[in-house]
């Protein structure tokens, strides 16, 4: 995250999910306008601050620059509404980083085998090719695509440091957490009429005689 917000440019960031009560993850944007979503309690006044439901976003279309939903879609029944609602609010070009946890690791084993009612174990995993066509659907674009954190999930992570290292090579896809960078990308709508008049065009000009020129057919009749 810390390489990638510094990238993105413009007048408003704003940031959905944990670490609730401060603006940490923002930290490292250049832009200024730090904006705080946060559906169920009101922040510290020090913030600018927004308590809303996140499939009713209070933003005007088109004026938000950067959105990230941290750890966020997971815990919501109809996420796919929560990216209709950003990608409204986004500009055109803007950005949308989307962590998520990624049931395709040794943290998506264990959810599997707990079935505890731990408000992330019993949470709604979306796999990354779930969320990438999601993402597509909606009207993004997708650019790059990470995971990361490869250890299993125990008290002693410091003692498995190493497997960082081991499955960025072995296993480069398969770490708990996952990142997409997604951007919103509009197409110019041809009008109905516009696009009929172009395809009777076509086809008036495929019925009619290929043109040749008076020295062939002067040859042809001798």
């Amino acid at each position: 995250m810390s390489t990638i917000l510094p990238n993105i440019f413009g007048y408003y960031i704003a940031q959905a999910g944990e670490p609730t009560g401060s603006n940490k993850v923002l930290s490292a944007s250049n832009i200024h306008n730090h904006i705080i979503i946060n559906p169920s309690a009101p922040l510290a006044s020090n913030l600018l601050a927004i308590q809303c439901k996140l499939d009713e976003l209070p933003f005007l279309p088109e004026s938000i620059d950067a959105i990230v939903l941290f750890h966020i879609l997971e815990f919501y029944k109809n996420p796919k509404v929560i990216l209709r609602e950003t990608y409204d609010a986004l500009i055109n070009g803007g950005y949308l980083i989307i962590l998520g946890f990624n049931p395709r690791s040794l943290w998506g084993i264990t959810k599997f085998l707990k079935r505890t009612k731990n408000s992330i174990w019993n949470s709604n995993w979306i796999s990354p090719n779930k969320m990438r066509h999601w993402l597509i659907n909606t009207g993004f674009s997708v650019g790059d695509y990470q995971t990361f954190y490869f250890r299993p999930p125990n008290e002693n992570t410091e003692k498995m440091l190493f497997m960082e290292g081991v499955g960025q090579i072995f296993w480069p896809y398969c770490g708990a957490s996952y990142m997409f960078i997604a951007h919103k990308t509009t197409t110019i709508a041809t009008p109905v009429n516009e696009l009929k008049s172009l395809v009777n065009n076509q086809k008036m000009a495929e019925a009619l005689p290929k043109p040749t020129s008076r020295a062939t057919q002067c040859n042809h009749n001798q």
